[in-house]
């Protein structure tokens, strides 16, 4: 197999595949914390949280974590203690250190950590500890150097169209998948998110939100708008250039003349619609 093909199918399994991460801090709001932004990820399995080192060890046998966010300093025994004690039974996980501590931060790299937060860190650094981690883990199942750019790359791209959007209804919030999205429009500070004929609220930019969907699927149809093209039934002409779309369930949507020429391509693909 070609390298950057070899490279690219490794990326796909190591961004598809559940990622089994273990939660060890002994500050209750630090795990919520990891926890709450490890859910936003629906590749990712807990597989466990632990306030000890000695929690940690009792748990069960058959549960081999690929990632650990371990504290260093905790009652007893710190994360330290753990490493070795994975050692011990043949359990090498990629590790992410949490801590408030700077103090450790050779000895976490010395160990093979991927990462070393601080705390309090925001999502974007979170997130990128988290992308480090699934670098490590496509190295090591490549078992040799690969070009960092080509990497990345390959994890973009078998990330496309896998991840979710954080919405509210009734003073809730919870996590939906991008690819059921049918339509996004601007209201005001919020967009509207359109998913299997309810109506969803997030505080995004329209832009912001565009990137993260599948460029396959979803196409900007108006300044405020965005739809999946799968949904399209119907095409129709208005006035001035404009045209205007019929969703599956009725909703009418104006494709302005500015963005009518980006339509036509996923039309002629994915719907066998002509324009009029």
């Amino acid at each position: 197999m070609p390298r950057n093909a070899r490279i690219n199918a490794v990326a796909h399994d190591v961004a598809t595949a559940p990622l089994q991460v273990l939660i060890v801090d002994d500050e209750l709001i630090a795990r919520r914390r990891v926890r709450q932004l490890l859910t936003r990820d629906p590749q990712i399995r807990i597989v466990g949280e632990c306030a000890s080192v000695v929690q940690c060890e009792r748990l069960d046998a058959n549960i081999v974590p690929n990632l650990i966010f371990l504290d260093v300093r905790m009652p007893e025994r710190d994360g330290f203690d753990l490493l070795g004690s994975f050692a011990a039974r043949g359990i090498h996980p990629l590790i992410i250190f949490v801590t408030a501590y700077s103090m450790y931060a050779v000895n976490a790299f010395d160990a093979g950590a991927i990462d070393y937060l601080m705390k309090p860190f925001d999502d974007d650094r979170f997130a990128l500890a988290l992308a480090r981690a699934r670098a490590a883990l496509i190295v090591d199942r490549l078992g040799s150097d690969v070009n960092i750019n080509d990497l990345h790359g390959a994890m973009h791209e078998s990330r496309t169209g896998q991840d979710q959007l954080l919405v509210s209804e009734d003073s809730r919030s919870f996590l939906i998948p991008t690819r059921d999205i049918e339509l996004i429009q601007v209201t005001g500070k919020h967009l509207k998110v359109f998913v299997r004929g309810h109506c969803y609220l997030t505080r995004q930019s329209l832009r912001s939100v565009e990137t993260r969907l599948d460029k396959r699927r979803f196409v900007r149809v108006h300044r405020t708008t965005i739809i999946n093209v799968e949904q399209i039934v119907e095409l129709h002409p208005l006035q001035h250039g404009d045209c205007e779309v019929v969703l599956r369930r009725s909703t009418r949507v104006t494709v302005s003349r500015r963005f009518r020429r980006w339509l036509q391509p996923f039309l002629a693909r994915s719907c066998g619609i002509s324009e009029p």
